[in-house]
């Protein structure tokens, strides 16, 4: 009598991949939506505009292993998230990034301040800029109204709005746009009674 090889091996190997992707679901169910600022050039299943943007868009996102995750359709479907429920979890994660980063104030000839600059190695650091305190935190160095330049998920740079520093800033921060491999936006943007809008586009 031929008997028939044992399925245990098998089984136990199907119920390691059930395990494995079970883990997988729970660690990107802990992990939050984010709104990443995006060219619109790039194909996503899930986008929100800016106001006043041509070439920019928020990514609803997470964060899976170090690598950006962005909203697929499926999980629109499968999870029902909303947009109540993603901003609800974006917009304190865009607080608890900027709290990580540091801003580098940067001195004209005589010593003054002309602008700042925050970069890492994060690429959720662009998002910073979408924190409720962003606005606001520059007021005492740079005024109360701000001009942001994002040329790359790295970097923000950010300028006061009554000088000319960010026009004279042009050429630099098209350079880091185009040198980066994931770039952001040639947009100039600003808050409007606290919204995050585009107020302009290097050429």
């Amino acid at each position: 009598m031929i008997k028939a090889p044992c399925s245990r091996p098998l089984q136990k190997l199907k119920s390691t991949i059930a395990l494995l992707v079970i883990t997988m679901m729970i660690a990107q169910a802990e992990e939050p939506w984010r709104l990443l600022i995006e060219p619109s050039y790039e194909p996503h299943d899930a986008e929100w505009p800016i106001p006043g943007a041509e070439r920019t868009v928020l990514v609803p996102a997470r964060l899976v292993d170090g690598e950006i995750s962005p909203l697929k359709r499926t999980e629109i479907k499968d999870m029902g998230v909303t947009r109540k429920d993603i901003l609800a979890q974006a917009i304190p994660a865009a607080s608890a990034i900027l709290k990580e980063l540091k801003p580098n104030y940067i001195r004209d000839a005589n010593g003054v301040i002309a602008y700042a600059m925050i970069q890492s190695d994060s690429p959720l650091t662009a998002s910073a800029v979408l924190a409720p305190e962003f606005p606001t935190m520059f007021d005492k160095k740079l005024g109360p109204d701000v001009i942001v330049a994002i040329p790359s998920r790295h970097v923000i740079y950010i300028f006061p709005k009554l000088s000319s520093i960010s026009q004279d800033m042009a050429e630099e921060v098209i350079l880091e746009y185009e040198a980066s491999p994931y770039p952001v936006s040639r947009e100039l943007f600003s808050f409007v009674n606290g919204r995050f809008v585009a107020v302009g586009r290097y050429r």
